[in-house]
């Protein structure tokens, strides 16, 4: 019986993401289910970030020249967020931020997801 309903429920499914319209309805209606556990991951790949920035740093030498070189080609992780931007690396001379422009795509929006250190602690 269980089997049945669930086969005839993959099939309505099917059917509707066929309708362009429905399929689009449905994609944004799960966007924000999406973005949320897409925003989970984010905060440990910056973590991660963060710290093979502050060794670097530690080890006398400067912060990356090409910042998505040394993404793609030295940092353990991907290179763009689950949103499928690049990560961005924001220096001052008192410390650093790593980031993520969130769902938006935008930088400095409210969304943004971003790990903050000071240098010299």
């Amino acid at each position: 019986m269980f089997g049945k309903l669930f086969l005839i429920i993959l099939v309505v499914l099917g059917v509707m993401m066929a309708v362009p319209s429905t399929r689009a309805m449905m994609e944004d209606r799960a966007r924000p289910v999406a973005d949320g556990l897409k925003a989970k991951l984010v905060p440990r790949r910056l973590e991660v970030m963060a710290d093979q920035l502050e060794v670097r740093v530690g080890r006398g030498e400067s912060f990356p020249n090409n910042w998505e070189g040394w993404l793609r080609r030295d940092f353990s992780g991907a290179p763009e967020d689950p949103w499928g931007t690049m990560y961005y690396l924001q220096t001052t001379r008192s410390g650093f931020t790593v980031g993520s422009n969130g769902p938006d795509g935008k930088q400095n929006t409210d969304d943004d997801i971003k790990v903050e250190r000071r240098l010299g602690r």
